[in-house]
């Protein structure tokens, strides 16, 4: 499901909100897998008979695996939360969050397939009205912009 149908069901704090556990979470995920290789690697011995250190080298990938795409899955929530955070103050009244979305770019392509390319959220205040453009580039945000 695109972000901004999730920021229209969820609004946008809860949506912030929820990435940030989902991305804790898998932090969380991915130093269980590492303590499940280290695990792993004190019970494995070349020399024992069977199908045991087979299952033992299987289970360490499968912990380095997970680990890696975790990791991945964790920055990946981590900057989008972020990215949106950081445009999500409104330029008219300056409060934090209260963005109804009206309409995104997955939308105008749907409906309009010549639409500018490119991701974009086009938000509104709850507060006070005002519109304004989220970019869901990330290289767009004022963040990225002063680095």
């Amino acid at each position: 499901m695109p972000v901004a149908d999730h920021i229209r069901k969820l609004g946008f704090r809860r949506w912030h909100e929820r990435q940030l556990i989902e991305a804790h979470a898998s932090l969380v995920t991915a130093f269980l897998g590492v303590i499940m290789v280290a695990v792993c690697m004190d019970q494995f011995h070349w020399r024992e008979a069977g199908i045991k250190p087979l299952i033992m080298l299987a289970v360490m990938a499968a912990g380095i695996a997970l680990c890696f795409k975790t990791v991945a899955f964790y920055f990946k929530a981590l900057f989008r939360a972020e990215h949106f955070a950081a445009q999500a103050v409104c330029g008219g009244c300056g409060v934090y969050g209260v963005i109804e979305v009206r309409t995104s770019s997955v939308l105008a392509l749907q409906e309009l397939p010549d639409a500018a390319s490119g991701d974009w959220l086009k938000v509104r205040c709850k507060k006070c009205g005002h519109d304004w453009t989220m970019s869901a580039d990330h290289t767009q945000t004022p963040i990225a912009k002063s680095l």
